[in-house]
């Protein structure tokens, strides 16, 4: 929109000041103003509930969080988008979802579920189009974030073993095993890894 008047009045009920503004209608030539055509990019139909990550696997979108439906449609948790429909992904999780990446060409979905698909996961899975696959014996409390460094998985969160292996919040799969990073974080009630980047070619990790 093109902002072209402002006129004021008093609110009959309160007193107070009312704004009125009047605009003339955005064309896509509009060179300092976002023109958005739901012709060409329609509205998602939503999900019912928290939404707390998106990627793109195999050509769809998909959503993970906290809800169990989306679009009419029951999804646990998880669901993908091909660009007209959202669709379940299995059976999905028993739980929130947090973190989504792509390794090995597989959707790998990390969270605090400890069920994906109908089988046991503890907290992390690999879906292959198809069904889903624990990782190992997984983790033994949440995962938040997800990437790949090196040609290796990586989690982080608030766990401190993967697989049977200590890791302090931090830990690599390279498709067979977990193996930790050096002596990780410090734990603690309040400690986990939140954030997880490649910059440089060096991984990046945040969190408390």
């Amino acid at each position: 929109m093109i902002w072209t008047d402002l006129t004021y009045s008093i609110d009959p009920k309160t007193g107070g000041p009312l704004v009125h503004i009047s605009a003339s209608s955005s064309s896509p030539s509009d060179p300092d103003d976002i023109y958005w055509d739901n012709n060409i990019s329609p509205s998602l139909l939503g999900v019912n509930g928290a939404v707390y990550a998106i990627a793109v696997y195999d050509s769809n979108l998909i959503a993970a969080g906290e809800f169990t439906a989306t679009g009419g449609v029951s999804a646990n948790y998880i669901a993908s988008w091909d660009g007209t429909s959202w669709s379940a992904m299995g059976a999905g999780m028993d739980s929130l979802v947090s973190a989504l990446t792509v390794y090995n060409n597989q959707l790998i979905a990390g969270g605090r579920f400890t069920n994906a698909g109908g089988d046991s996961a503890n907290y992390v899975a690999s879906w292959d189009g198809t069904s889903w696959s624990a990782l190992g014996t997984g983790m033994n409390d949440i995962i938040y974030d997800l990437t790949v460094y090196n040609n290796q998985l990586i989690a982080g969160g608030q766990f401190d073993t993967a697989g049977s292996v200590a890791a302090g919040r931090i830990a690599s799969w390279d498709g067979t095993s977990w193996s930790h990073l050096q002596t990780g974080m410090n734990t603690g009630m309040s400690a986990g890894v939140i954030a997880l980047a490649v910059y440089d070619n060096q991984l990046f990790a945040g969190g408390l």
